[in-house]
């Protein structure tokens, strides 16, 4: 299943399977008590402290927030956007796959996607 997460892409097999073997490295024992507002909340913080540092996240950070975005929420796609400084609440929503295929593409082909084209529609 493809995920977005902000501006990044990427391809997650098996969200509940990773989230059982990268839970304890990313803080939680039990994901399966975890609830879909404590999921956001641990993404949102998680990218806080990317933005903190001037660090992009990545890419097993951007799987492993996608993995559990998607365990709770069954969304795949999630946008965190900054407002003052701070990573504020997320929009979610579930994007058709051929906008999450052209976004990856553009992307492999060294292009910055212009996520405004696609968030104002999103449900």
């Amino acid at each position: 299943m493809l995920f977005l997460l902000n501006e990044y892409v990427t391809e997650i097999e098996a969200p509940e399977l990773r989230l059982l073997k990268r839970g304890p490295s990313l803080g939680f024992e039990d994901v399966h008590s975890m609830r879909a507002r404590e999921a956001i909340e641990f993404a949102r913080a998680r990218l806080q402290v990317c933005h903190d540092e001037g660090a992009v996240p990545g890419e097993i950070l951007v799987a492993d927030l996608a993995a559990l975005i998607i365990a709770k929420t069954g969304a795949n796609a999630a946008l965190f956007p900054v407002h003052d400084g701070r990573v504020s609440e997320p929009r979610l929503t579930i994007l058709p796959e051929s906008i999450l295929e052209a976004v990856r593409a553009r992307l492999a082909e060294g292009a910055a996607p212009d996520i405004r084209q696609f968030w104002p529609r999103a449900a």
